[in-house]
C-alpha cells in the first residue's frame, strides 16, 4: 500500500498535475486530455449525442405511423369497449331521411381488401362505423372462418406482391354473383375511412348505366392516369361488367403485381372505362390518400405533389365539405372520426338536402 503511494506521488511530480487527476486518467479514464477541462473533452461526444437524438426524433416525425406505434406503449386505448357502446347507444338525435332515401336509391356493394390478421382489430371498427351503412360488405381475405360478410381469396397468396390479382379475384366474383344487385362497387382498405352518405351523393351526380369510375386521380403513367388504391375507388356496375368480359381476357391487362391501382387502372383503360370528376365544383377532393390532418395542414407525402392530377391544396382547400375517404387510419383514428361526425352536432345548423350543383354531373375528364 505505502509503496502503491509513493508510486503515485512520483507520477504527481513527473507530470506536475494533482493526485486526483492523475487518479482519473488511470483509473477512471476520465482525466484531461492534453491539458483541456475536463467539459471540453466531452464536449464532442456530448454534441455528437444531441445531433444523433435530433435526428433520430426529426426521422420518427416524418412517419405518423411510427408516431403511433411509439404512443401505443403509453397511451392505451380500450377499442372494443368504445366498438360496444357505439352499436349500443341509442341517445343520439339525429334526422336521417334524406341518407335513408339515398341507401336505397344507390346501392352499394363495398370491398374491403384486409388479411386474417385484422379480424379482430381493423374489422370490428370498420363494423362499428361506415362498414354499417354499405347495402352490403365483403372483407376480402384468407381465413377459415365462415361468415357471411367474409369473401375467401385463399386461392390468392396472402402478400402485398399479389395485390393486383386479389384485387381480379373480387371483382370477378362480384361479377358473377352480384353483378345485377348493386349500382356501384366500391374498393377500400381496411385503413380507408369511408363517409358512406357523401358518397352516395357525390355518385347521384354520375349514371351507374355508364362505364366510368372515381377515387384520388393520379396523371402518372397512363393517358388517363389512375386512381389510389388507398384513398379507395368506385366502379360502376357497367364498368364492371366492361373491364370483365374486355380487358381481363386481354395479355395487357395485369393479372398480378403489387402495385393494384396502377394495374386495375390499365385494365380499365383497356376496356374504355374512363375515370370521372370526384373533386366539387370548387376544385376541393373528396377522396384522399392520407389523413385529414395531414391534407389540412400540408404534411402530405411529396410524392403527391407530382402525382396529383387536381393540384395540392392545403387549409380550406383541401378537401371538399362533402368529403368522401381518408386513408391510413388506424382503428383509434376511425374512432374519433366517427364520434366527430356522427356523434357530434352543432344546433340549429343543417346541410342542404337539394343541393343540385356541387359536382360536375357525369363530366368525364379528357384523355391525355
Amino acid at each position: 500500500m505505502l509503496a502503491n503511494m509513493r508510486y503515485r506521488g512520483r507520477l504527481c511530480l513527473k507530470y506536475h498535475r494533482p493526485f486526483w487527476k492523475l487518479y482519473l486518467k488511470y483509473r477512471g479514464r476520465l482525466c484531461m486530455k492534453y491539458h483541456r477541462p475536463f467539459w471540453k473533452l466531452y464536449l464532442k461526444y456530448l454534441c455528437a449525442a444531441c445531433v444523433i437524438s435530433f435526428i433520430s426524433m426529426f426521422c420518427v416525425t416524418l412517419s405518423e405511423d411510427l408516431v403511433d406505434w411509439f404512443s401505443s406503449f403509453h397511451t392505451k386505448i380500450d377499442v372494443n369497449r368504445i366498438v360496444q357502446e357505439f352499436q349500443k347507444d341509442k341517445t343520439i338525435y339525429e334526422n336521417t331521411t334524406g341518407a335513408d332515401e339515398m341507401f336505397k336509391k344507390i346501392r352499394i356493394l363495398c370491398l374491403v381488401i384486409t388479411t386474417s390478421g385484422h379480424l379482430n382489430k381493423q374489422i370490428p371498427v370498420v363494423n362499428a362505423t361506415w362498414g354499417t351503412r354499405c347495402n352490403k360488405i365483403l372483407y376480402v381475405m384468407c381465413t377459415d372462418k365462415k361468415q357471411p360478410d367474409i369473401l375467401n381469396s385463399c386461392d390468392v397468396k396472402e402478400s402485398k406482391s399479389h395485390l393486383t390479382r386479389k384485387v381480379r379475384f373480387m371483382l370477378r366474383y362480384v361479377y358473377l354473383h352480384y353483378l345485377n344487385d348493386y349500382d356501384w362497387i366500391l374498393k377500400a382498405d381496411d385503413d380507408t375511412y369511408v363517409i358512406m352518405e357523401n358518397l352516395r351523393f357525390l355518385l347521384s351526380f354520375h349514371n351507374r348505366d355508364l362505364p366510368g369510375y372515381l377515387g384520388y386521380h393520379f396523371n402518372m403513367h397512363l393517358k388517363q392516369g389512375y386512381m389510389s388504391g388507398g384513398a379507395g375507388y368506385v366502379i360502376s356496375r357497367s364498368g364492371l361488367k366492361k373491364v370483365i368480359e374486355g380487358a381481363f381476357k386481354e395479355n395487357g391487362c395485369p393479372p398480378d403485381g403489387k402495385d393494384e391501382d396502377l394495374d386495375i387502372g390499365k385494365c380499365l383503360q383497356m376496356a374504355g372505362v374512363p375515370p370521372l370528376v370526384s373533386y366539387d365544383k370548387y376544385g376541393r377532393e373528396t377522396f384522399h390518400t392520407d389523413k385529414v390532418w395531414q391534407h389540412f395542414y400540408g404534411t402530405v407525402p411529396q410524392y403527391l405533389k407530382k402525382y396529383s392530377w387536381n393540384g395540392l391544396n392545403d387549409g380550406g382547400g383541401c378537401c371538399s365539405q362533402f368529403s368522401v375517404t381518408f386513408h391510413h387510419v388506424n382503428p383509434q383514428t376511425m374512432l374519433l372520426m366517427h364520434q366527430m361526425l356522427y356523434r357530434t352536432s352543432v344546433y340549429g345548423r343543417q346541410t342542404p338536402t337539394d343541393i343540385t350543383d356541387m359536382f360536375h354531373i357525369a363530366k368525364v375528364l379528357p384523355v391525355l
